[in-house]
């Protein structure tokens, strides 16, 4: 039997500091089924830097070879390149087989959190918002073309956990990187949020970080 609610999330880290893709506007929730989570890292850099145990096995579902893990309850697909459509479409496929579930059951809510360039703090600040900007205009196109890929139609929704004042990527020029990504419409949630962020690097934790919920609806 096919589970109808789920969730993908990008550029995970830490699993102790995982996307909540249960947050709706106005602090509401809305409890996923399933969560399948991705990682840009590939499998061997990804347990050098957070050394969690896991059993992982490789599938090659959709045409391109990944390594997946079952971590909690949740399936992780490593090596994923949220700005390449393939990548995505390749995780998406493997999410189906693992949770005997539809593409737009999982692609129809994508969910990001503290998005950000690698190697961001040996880049002038300028740089990096110009960058981020271009990031996140990347993701919004492949989140895009990967739905087209799969044969799903009707409306994305792409959650992007980011400080309004955030100046890697302050609010308004989050959402002109949304836009230009093809976002129909991008909205903020009025309710702030506090998480615990891990660093890509996987050697810091930052703690009760304030971040505020954007919301680019897209069309296929």
């Amino acid at each position: 039997m096919s589970l109808s609610q789920g969730a993908l999330t990008v550029a995970e880290g830490h699993p102790a500091f995982i996307t909540d893709a249960d947050i709706i506007f106005n602090n509401g929730r809305d409890k996923k089924d399933f969560v399948l989570r991705t990682t840009r890292d590939d499998i061997g850099i990804w347990k050098t830097k957070h050394g969690v145990s896991m059993s992982p096995f490789k599938t090659s579902n959709g045409g391109a070879q990944k390594w997946v893990a079952r971590i909690d309850k949740d399936y992780w697909v490593f090596g994923i390149d949220a700005t390449k459509a393939d990548d995505i479409f390749a995780a998406v496929k493997i999410g189906m087989n693992c949770y005997d579930a539809r593409a737009s059951d999982l692609i129809k809510d994508v969910y990001v959190k503290n998005l950000n360039i690698e190697n961001e703090s040996q880049i002038d600040r300028t740089l990096l918002v110009k960058e981020n900007k271009k990031l996140y205009e990347s993701v919004c196109k492949a989140i895009l073309q990967a739905a087209k890929l799969l044969g799903v139609q009707g409306q994305l929704n792409f959650f992007v956990f980011s400080n309004n004042k955030n100046p890697k990527l302050p609010k308004d020029e989050l959402h002109v990187a949304l836009v230009s990504g093809g976002a129909e419409s991008v909205e903020t949630d009025s309710h702030p949020y506090k998480f615990d962020v891990g660093s890509n690097d996987g050697k810091r934790v930052f703690k009760d970080l304030i971040s505020h919920l954007h919301l680019a609806t897209l069309k296929v």
